[in-house]
């Protein structure tokens, strides 16, 4: 694994946001799905990390090339053969395949991922020739949802069913060659032209730092119901425990996930930590981050 998937700062900032205000039901909803998005795209990986050492597999790559717009990828694999290109999909129920939408009925309407991938591969095509390199690249759709179906699909390779996925990697890697100095350049030059994640973030609700509940919250259930001891935290609705500082570690960069361009005051954090915790303690917490 080259290049590992987390989740994302807008995924981690809409979380918070649900847990700290109050989101409408549509931007629940958008929350909901980019859950569900990331959980399709950890099923995905977990099928990658059973390739042998052939492969270098990349995820979640924002790239900004020079000479064209930023792009992102969901996941790549590269071999000394090969690069594979996929749009992962979390769909779950019955849809009917359309040309450029699929259907979920009644009347739920979604673009069709063979496009968004083919136009992925073009905006990395053009790219690969910016910077110097000639590989064959093949995409693929890939529905990970064990309960999605697909009526009226073509016999096209690039759509990878869930019950098609299993023998997918099991092909591609009879059919992988080693990699070479070339791809292994490849794909750190592809790391290098990564850019900032936010670049691509939409819908984030407007919030303020006095909009905001404050407090400590468990690092299991996210519950502010917490008995603090000398050194951890009992969470009354989990029965969690763990050590204080680092609930406390997890509060500081929630908030500077939150305020990109404040200063971390140990002021400030001892107003957003509900007042719970000493200044001394936030004060030595912060010298760490440095």
């Amino acid at each position: 694994m080259f290049h590992t998937r987390e989740k994302s700062d807008l995924l981690l900032i809409m979380e918070t946001l649900a847990i700290r205000g109050i989101l409408s039901n549509k931007q629940q909803q958008y929350l909901h799905h980019l859950q569900k998005g990331f959980a399709g795209e950890q099923s995905f990986d977990q099928m990658t990390t059973q390739l042998n050492d052939n492969f270098f597999i990349l995820n979640d790559l924002f790239l900004q090339p020079h000479l064209s717009n930023a792009f992102q990828i969901d996941s790549m694999i590269l071999t000394g053969k090969t690069l594979y290109l996929y749009e992962i999909k979390n769909y779950s129920g019955e849809y009917y395949y359309g040309e450029e939408m699929l259907v979920k009925m009644p009347v739920f309407k979604v673009s069709n991922p063979l496009i968004q991938v083919q136009n992925t591969k073009n905006k990395l095509t053009i790219f690969l020739k910016e910077l110097r390199y000639d590989i064959e690249i093949k995409v693929y759709a890939a529905y990970v949802h064990p309960e999605f179906t697909l009526f009226n699909a073509p016999k096209y390779e690039g759509m990878l069913l869930p019950s098609q996925l299993k023998n997918h990697f099991i092909k591609i890697e009879k059919e992988s060659k080693p990699l070479t100095a070339i791809q292994k350049k490849l794909a750190a030059d592809l790391i290098d032209y990564q850019t900032d994640p936010m670049l691509f973030a939409n819908d984030i609700p407007d919030y303020s730092f006095a909009s905001l509940r404050k407090g400590i919250v468990c690092e299991e259930c996210s519950s502010f119901d917490l008995k603090l001891h000398r050194t951890y935290y009992h969470c009354q609705s989990c029965d969690y425990e763990n050590p204080i500082n680092s609930a406390l570690l997890s509060c500081i960069k929630e908030y500077q996930r939150l305020f990109p361009n404040d200063k971390l005051v140990t002021s400030i954090l001892y107003i957003w930590c509900a007042e719970m915790l000493s200044k001394k303690r936030i004060q030595r917490t912060l010298k760490l981050l440095v």
